[in-house]
């Protein structure tokens, strides 16, 4: 079985409130077109193999899916998995989580394992906070501490990204660690206001109205400790005339556009040595 493996961004992200050593957070979130290739054959022991320019981890989310799976099901077939790495780990586009959301779906249709979504959705969040939106596969909205999928009243207008993706690895600990020490949340009902603007906008394709209401409450934590990014962020809007915002916990900037033609040109500032600049689309159905 040969499968493809989506990244995600953040067009809006607010924290609350720590529940159960997790943050809880409402994000409207879109799945784009920069993808892991990934390969699922039977074999006689579980083998996970990443083919990849990055180090990752022995204990990692597809690891964990596959024995979790298993263990619920009582399958006791095991599974070869080769995952080829375009995505980067740690730079806020959650490859990790669409790897183990991919994988956990696509062993489920193997096995022919009767689960209804729900308990799809419930072994998602027992993987990781963001692995259940991938399951989903489309844009949506994240509520809780990332297991409570809102999609009803989402419209699916495409837009094309510029991402800009930095040559170092973020930590989601730190930025998270940091964000508390100064004690900056948010108020999730505020939020969720703010989203149901912001979906209109996305309705209208509106992209100016979309800038003035996008926000990530995890950028000014991100950018503390990673001083240069800012950097690069106040050079690159500087340059393209274009506002940039930054995805998850950070590592990953992107601007919004309405279409693949209207991304342009690739533009760098001298200062971003190193970042890489590529262009993804919306993904419209899972």
């Amino acid at each position: 079985m040969k499968i493809l493996s989506p990244a995600k961004i953040n067009l809006f992200l607010e924290t609350g409130a720590v529940e159960n050593k997790l943050h809880r957070l409402v994000s409207l979130v879109d799945i784009v077109g920069l993808y892991d290739a990934i390969e699922i054959e039977e074999s006689c022991s579980d083998e996970v193999i990443f083919h990849s320019q990055w180090d990752i981890p022995e204990n990692n989310t597809v690891t964990k899916s596959v024995a979790l799976l298993k263990s619920i099901s009582g399958i006791k077939k095991s599974v070869r998995v080769k995952i080829f790495k375009q995505i980067p780990p740690a730079s806020g586009l959650a490859g990790g989580s669409s790897n183990a959301a991919a994988v956990l779906k696509a062993l489920v249709k193997m096995w022919n394992i009767p689960l209804s979504a729900e308990e799809l959705f419930r072994i998602a969040g027992r993987i990781g906070s963001d692995v259940p939106l991938f399951v989903h596969g489309k844009r949506c909205v994240i509520e809780g501490t990332g297991g409570i999928i809102r999609k009803d009243g989402i419209p699916s207008s495409p837009f094309a990204y510029r991402l800009f993706i930095p040559p170092f690895a973020v930590s989601t600990r730190d930025v998270y660690s940091r964000l508390d020490s100064v004690n900056r949340r948010g108020n999730l009902t505020e939020a969720g206001e703010k989203i149901k603007l912001l979906l209109e906008s996305i309705e209208c394709k509106d992209i100016d109205k979309m800038e003035s209401l996008m926000e990530n409450r995890l950028e000014e934590p991100y950018f503390s400790l990673w001083g240069r990014a800012r950097e690069v962020k106040e050079a690159t809007e500087k340059l393209t005339g274009k506002r940039l915002f930054v995805s998850g916990s950070g590592g990953t900037l992107f601007s919004v556009f309405a279409d693949s033609t209207e991304a342009g040109k690739e533009m760098l500032p001298a200062n971003a040595a190193g970042w890489k600049s590529l262009v993804v689309e919306s993904i419209r159905a899972s």
